[in-house]
């Protein structure tokens, strides 16, 4: 008789990395938290550096995941980073500009500010499409997909004289 050693159960890190949605999937909820969670420091007279700076901590969080749970640097690891932080950086400046707001038209309507469920509601039914987004997310596709070209096959990278 053989005793056999129990197979050590793989790790949570190498596990959402063999699943074929699991980078993008981590990704995407990555962006949502840090988004949201950023969102409360916008300032309620809302300046495009504040803008820029919390876009950028949220694409560059976003790319740094994907990079790290990926081992390919093609264009598929690009995407999985691109639309994560398009999204997150959506949701991170409709909310952040919103909670808080007066509302114009107050008078008629009753309701004196926007609370943040209402408008986590408005961003989640507008399209993520500016060129803020757009931008965090090519940032956010940029850090997870950066490598040095790879040589074609055939050829090792030496020249001969």
């Amino acid at each position: 008789m053989t005793e056999q050693s129990p197979q050590p159960r793989p790790s949570i890190l190498d596990s959402v990395r063999s699943t074929a949605m699991g980078p993008f999937a981590t990704a995407l909820g990555v962006a949502v938290l840090v988004g949201l969670l950023l969102s409360f420091l916008v300032p309620a007279d809302t300046g495009s550096l504040a803008l820029i700076v919390l876009g950028a901590l949220v694409a560059s969080g976003v790319g740094v995941t994907v990079r790290y749970l990926t081992s390919a640097r093609g264009w598929k690891t690009q995407l999985s980073a691109f639309v994560p932080a398009v999204i997150g950086v959506h949701l991170m400046g409709v909310v952040g500009t919103l909670t808080g707001t007066v509302l114009p038209l107050a008078r008629f309507t009753g309701v004196e500010m926007v609370s943040f469920d209402t408008a986590l509601q408005t961003a989640l039914a507008t399209p993520p499409v500016s060129a803020g987004t757009l931008l965090a997310g090519l940032v956010a596709a940029i850090i997870a997909g950066w490598a040095k070209p790879s040589a074609p096959a055939g050829e090792s990278g030496h020249t001969s004289a």
